[in-house]
């Protein structure tokens, strides 16, 4: 079953470093908080309440959305009960309306789940990674003038909602994401805003459709590329030299291209290969004068990497 959307494993270690400058002691203590945090994970799922779980729906996987005692929410995918792939808290204690759910509620499509209003999010991003990248696009959407953003896959929309809160109405969000039920979702369970506009669809026809339609006139100052199928296999669509061609044309001068990649995956060992292809055709594609590509990894004991594309800010550079 597909599932190309936002993937956070749970309890990674917090911190961003440049891949190669870790230190000994630093690697160890982040193994052992590591480990501590995933049974915490598990503890605390056992201690949620089950909101909604949608049944499998053609090539998606089912999808279970908890609540957690204090009013925060998680998603997890394909009956997953040892951790989540979002969490998002809200703000104050849960409304009347989500206690009164029954246990284990199955529901045959999002539309069909029970409410659980939230009232606004707090705190920071549940993910090391979306961390990092809420911390930059909030950074951009402090600048003066308007700030346009491009979500390549939404989740539940944890990433948006948190940017939407913190940039206001300077900042215009635009996401596209290929699960239909998870816009849904994450207007009824994770505060996501009525701002945040959603395409449903696939990453690679929309950017060329866009690409195609602006003449280079439609463009973002950051586009931001969370696409996943299985574990951490990126599909080959969403890294091809077609798609970052498409992605490159949307960006604005001084604007980013950041993707969210992981660097190796234990259950699929062409993860790794993968990743070095797909770097070395952002350096390829965003070979231009004053571009930059850098690599982050988020953790000293994370799968998890940030590709970065930086474009010059010089008026009309390509």
């Amino acid at each position: 079953m597909k599932r190309l959307v936002a993937c956070v494993v749970p309890a990674v270690v917090v911190g961003i470093t440049l891949r190669g400058q870790q230190d000994p002691d630093a690697f160890d203590d982040a193994r052992a908080t590591g480990a501590l945090q995933r049974v915490a994970a598990v503890e605390e799922i056992r201690a949620s309440r089950v909101l909604c779980r949608i049944r499998p729906d053609g090539d998606f996987d089912s999808v279970t959305v908890r609540l957690h005692g204090d009013n925060s929410r998680s998603i997890a995918f394909n009956g997953d009960v040892s951790g989540y792939e979002t969490k998002v808290r809200c703000l104050g204690g849960p409304d009347p309306q989500c206690t009164a759910v029954a246990a284990q509620r199955e529901a045959s499509s999002a539309d069909a789940c029970p409410p659980c209003p939230c009232a606004g999010i707090v705190g920071e991003p549940a993910g090391p990674y979306s961390r990092q990248v809420a911390s930059k696009l909030n950074a951009m959407c402090s600048r003066d003038g308007s700030t346009r953003i491009l979500l390549l896959g939404l989740g539940c929309g944890e990433l948006a909602s948190h940017v939407a809160h913190h940039c206001g109405t300077t900042t215009e969000i635009e996401a596209v994401e290929l699960d239909p039920r998870l816009p849904t979702l994450a207007r009824t369970y994770f505060g996501m805003p009525d701002s945040v506009r959603v395409t449903v669809g696939d990453a690679l026809p929309f950017v060329l459709a866009k690409r195609d339609a602006s003449g280079g006139g439609d463009r973002y100052d950051v586009v931001f590329v969370d696409c996943f199928s299985v574990g951490g296999q990126t599909p080959e669509h969403c890294r091809s030299a077609e798609f970052l061609r498409a992605v490159h044309a949307l960006v604005r001068a001084g604007g980013e291209v950041i993707q969210h990649l992981w660097h190796k995956d234990d259950a699929h060992a062409s993860v790794a290969e993968e990743f070095k292809n797909t770097v070395a055709l952002y350096r390829s594609e965003f070979n231009c004068d004053g571009c930059r590509v850098s690599e982050k990894s988020v953790g000293v004991d994370s799968v998890d990497t940030l590709v970065v594309a930086a474009l010059p800010s010089t008026a009309g550079a390509s």
